[in-house]
């Protein structure tokens, strides 16, 4: 049992590192001026999406990953935990790494000062474009609703679909901020791998205090 613990919080910490160290990369390229990869590679070939049909379609997933759109999902995700389950540690985590996710993502945009390919505030992209604060934020408040939702179901297909929903529907929002042209590709990038960061940390985080405090 406790190998099979370790093995498992050993993986984990691996593919944190390996997000920091993707994260690191991508900073480095930007503050240096060199270009990359991903960028000159999945740009053109996205926005030649730029059909009406995606446009519209895509749109609706950008506003997933708004702010409004989060704050929809919060506080129903925060009245869902309340009625139904009184877990009361989960909501006030949540409510710390979705916030700690945008101040953060506000923080580093500042730092890093990268300017966005077009500024659209239609689309909420306004200021700088290093994260993206849509693929930072979304995974983190889409993915810990996902591990609440698993948390209350049982059998493991249904377990993956929510997994598979909640993957896809990050997907879709980052992908939104490159066919409508306001974020780079490594923007996104860079957002998944912090985004990813954090969740990680605020899921262990709530499982400790959950640990520590319901004994």
């Amino acid at each position: 049992m406790y190998k099979k613990l370790f093995n498992k919080h050993t993986y984990l910490g691996a593919f944190c590192m390996l997000l920091l160290f993707l994260f690191g990369i991508i900073v480095s390229k930007i503050m240096n001026k060199e270009p990359l990869v991903v960028d000159e590679v999945l740009k053109n070939q996205l926005q030649s999406f730029q059909s009406e049909g995606a446009i519209t379609f895509f749109s609706y997933f950008t506003e997933m990953g708004a702010e409004a759109g989060i704050i929809l999902v919060l506080i129903l995700t925060l009245i869902w935990l309340w009625i139904k389950r009184r877990d009361y540690i989960s909501m006030i985590i949540l409510v710390v790494s979705v916030v700690g996710a945008q101040l953060l993502n506000k923080i580093i945009k500042e730092g890093v000062a990268r300017e966005r390919p077009s500024i659209q505030e239609a689309v909420d992209a306004i200021g700088y474009s290093f994260p993206s604060g849509h693929a930072m934020v979304g995974v983190v408040m889409y993915g810990f609703v996902a591990f609440l939702m698993i948390q209350g179901i049982a059998g493991k297909t249904k377990q993956a679909a929510v997994a598979v929903c909640a993957a896809v529907l990050v997907i879709l929002i980052g992908l939104s901020r490159i066919v409508l042209s306001v974020h780079y590709p490594s923007d996104v990038l860079g957002g998944y791998c912090l985004g990813g960061l954090l969740l990680v940390s605020f899921l262990y985080l709530n499982y400790f205090l959950h640990v520590r405090f319901k004994k």
